[in-house]
């Protein structure tokens, strides 16, 4: 073998990586892959419950409901229609529950896979990308939609660079129908398929004056009525069921500026996504400005940007979950995997001959690196995480018992609604309207808090645990909470160690669409029913327990 071939063989399992490299991350995301399945719930946030009961409702034909209460269109719609197809196969709520794991496994192993073919086309590591998206994909996203976002946003990119590669009507149907239901699979991936879309143009545009650049624009053009019968289907049943077009979660969290906060709505995840992306693609351009980076990875990155603005200006501190980032931890991997890519070469040409290569040590201890950062982050994501005592195995079961002794089937509650929809019997009405509709909030916003109870004869109320310390004081005590409860509060007793403590009296409950008060309900002491250490209270209310309007305690907590 020459000195040339040698080098060749040698740059090209640095692309690959090694065979035994492969071998432990397949045995680590098998490793992730038996805790998730085994135990879901502590890789659970209560919002992915929001789904599960959604769908589960759906399947045993009770229609796109969370309580059976009212109707609600507060989600993104694929990961839903999936979750009931499971549910009709698995109506029972705990095998249900270990399948949609197992369909949350299935979707990360789709991302890492395509995400291997789309590297090695690249000429990048894949196990570089495989570093990061493991345990962004089962350690962060908490049973949600985001791990179908990852696996259709990766098809549209490798579906992207085939129609590059040869842009013909089975590519160009490939790229523009994974587009479309990107956007379907999580809604504000319209910001990176957009750019994406645009960017596909520009290169047909470039490539007019060749034959085949005006056959891949009438390709690519050709299928603008699939996003219009795809999207336009979504829409209009959004427009015919709940006369919005707009998703009530997005409507609630965009509408309302009570909790905006500037520039403290953008988690770490999302930060240091962008940190990775901005710093690779900037060696990407400096050493290779092919035509990937002009019109693929750039008008990504530029779509995560619309997105953060988008976040950062209109959106509520809401956004604050790892979820909503999972298009920048993807480009974050795949980009960090091609600017490795340019390092190692770029110290193979600059030491060659010499022995020992820099480029090999260089490639050596990042390989080492991957290896313990990943044995790491799976220890703490993954194991650990695994072995936490959650609500729904501990405290849920106390809470289901106590509701069916004391005969109570439907609650008010100020948080924490998902698991205890989904455990429970109970009618669950989250506060926070995210699992409602437009007409409720118009009713509460009109009618108040009383009148809802009286008509659907609610008999509980789930607030947060009493006593309060300070910092519960702080946080509910006269201060509106998720801009739906504001609690009036008095002077308990002393704690422990003598720190004073605070009883919740009564809440002031709020419309979000507009925002304003909808009526105070009395909670005294003697209603409590139950309450779970670090979860909930119970407390058990009437209609004579509430007021159209607020009472003036509500205006300032007591001290």
């Amino acid at each position: 073998m020459t000195e040339i071939e040698t080098q060749a063989t040698g740059a090209d399992q640095r692309e690959r990586g090694p065979l035994w490299l492969d071998i432990f991350f397949a045995l680590l995301t098998a490793a992730y892959a038996v805790l998730f399945i085994r135990q879901p719930n502590p890789f659970f946030a209560d919002d992915s419950f929001f789904y599960l009961q959604v769908g589960r409702n759906f399947a045993l034909g009770y229609g796109s409901t969370f309580n059976r209460l009212m109707q609600t269109n507060g989600y993104h719609p694929i990961w839903m229609l999936m979750c009931a197809a499971v549910y009709k196969v698995f109506p029972n709520r705990t095998t249900g529950l270990h399948m949609i794991a197992a369909l949350i496994v299935l979707l990360n192993i789709v991302v890492l896979v395509v995400a291997a073919k789309l590297l090695r086309r690249l000429r990048a590591p894949a196990w570089v990308a495989w570093t990061i998206l493991i345990p962004f994909l089962f350690g962060l996203q908490l049973g949600t939609e985001s791990s179908l976002s990852a696996a259709t946003l990766a098809g549209t990119l490798l579906a992207l660079y085939k129609f590059f590669e040869h842009p013909d009507w089975l590519s160009g149907f490939a790229f523009n129908v994974l587009a479309a239901f990107s956007v379907l699979s999580r809604l504000d991936s319209i910001f990176v398929i957009a750019c994406l879309w645009i960017a596909a143009l520009l290169w047909c545009l470039q490539q007019q004056q060749q034959a085949a650049g005006k056959r891949a624009l009438r390709i690519h053009l050709a299928w603008i009525p699939l996003y219009a019968v795809l999207w336009g289907a979504y829409l209009g049943s959004n427009l015919f069921r709940f006369h919005i077009l707009m998703p009530i979660s997005g409507l609630l969290k965009s509408s309302n500026s009570h909790d905006h906060a500037l520039g403290h709505n953008l988690p770490h995840t999302a930060l240091i996504s962008l940190i990775i992306c901005a710093i690779s693609l900037l060696i990407l351009w400096r050493k290779q400005r092919d035509r990937w980076l002009l019109f693929a990875e750039l008008p990504f990155f530029v779509g995560i940007l619309l997105h953060a603005a988008y976040i950062t200006l209109r959106m509520t501190g809401e956004t604050r979950w790892t979820w909503y980032y999972v298009g920048w931890a993807l480009l974050a991997a795949l980009t960090a995997s091609r600017a490795a890519a340019c390092v190692f070469r770029a110290a193979s040409a600059t030491t060659r001959g010499r022995t020992p290569s820099v480029a090999a040590t260089l490639y050596s201890v990042g390989m080492l690196l991957a290896v313990v950062l990943s044995a790491l982050l799976w220890y703490k994501m993954g194991w650990k995480h695994s072995r936490e005592r959650v609500a729904e195995e501990t405290t849920i079961p106390v809470l289901r018992q106590v509701l069916d002794d004391d005969h109570m089937h439907r609650l008010l509650a100020y948080d924490q609604p998902g698991g205890m929809a989904y455990f429970t019997d109970a009618a669950v009405v989250p506060l926070d309207g995210l699992m409602a509709d437009r007409e409720f909030q118009t009713e509460l916003a009109q009618k108040g808090i009383g009148e809802f109870i009286r008509r659907d004869n609610i008999d509980g109320f789930a607030g947060p645990t009493v006593p309060f310390d300070q910092w519960g004081k702080d946080t509910y005590c006269g201060h509106l909470f998720l801009e739906s409860t504001k609690y009036t509060c008095e002077s308990w007793m002393a704690g422990p160690n003598g720190e004073p403590q605070w009883m919740i009296t009564g809440v002031e409950v709020y419309s979000r669409l507009p925002l304003g008060p909808a009526g105070y309900i009395s909670l005294p002491p003697s209603h409590i029913v139950w309450t779970g250490k670090n979860y909930v209270t119970i407390w058990r209310i009437s209609p004579a327990d509430s007021a159209t309007q607020p009472a003036a305690a509500s205006n300032s907590a007591s001290e």
